[in-house]
């Protein structure tokens, strides 16, 4: 039985065979930026993502602290994001920027999540 990405699929091929018009956008070229990475500045962003996480996501947790964690990662996460959208791409960069990424999903949930579980335990 097929599924609804495949029926919709169907549905659009159907549509443009019926009409004979179809929008495709158009797309920039891909721009390849040639800035080198300083690894000094990669380092840095990775210890402010561990230290960060370390000591207001981590395992002892309350609003101002996760608050702060917040602060601090959308401030990194945007700087991340310029660096990325200049500099030429890596196996360092990318990873960073999933890991500051992967990082403000984590922190999310902890601010989501107002009880203690698992090894988890709010104070406030």
């Amino acid at each position: 039985m097929p599924g609804l990405g495949h029926r919709a699929g169907q549905d659009a091929a159907a549509a443009i065979a019926r009409d004979g018009r179809y929008y495709l956008p158009t797309i920039d070229p891909w721009q390849h930026e040639t800035e080198a990475v300083d690894p000094a500045l990669v380092a840095q962003d990775w210890l402010t993502i561990r230290q960060t996480m370390w000591n207001y996501v981590g395992l002892v947790r309350s609003r101002k602290r996760l608050d702060r964690a917040h602060q601090i990662l959308r401030e990194l996460h945007l700087e991340i994001g310029r660096f990325y959208a200049q500099a030429e791409l890596g196996d360092a960069l990318i990873g960073l920027r999933n890991g500051v990424q992967t990082a403000l999903v984590v922190l999310l949930a902890a601010l989501e999540s107002r009880t203690s579980a698992g090894a988890h335990y709010r104070i406030d």
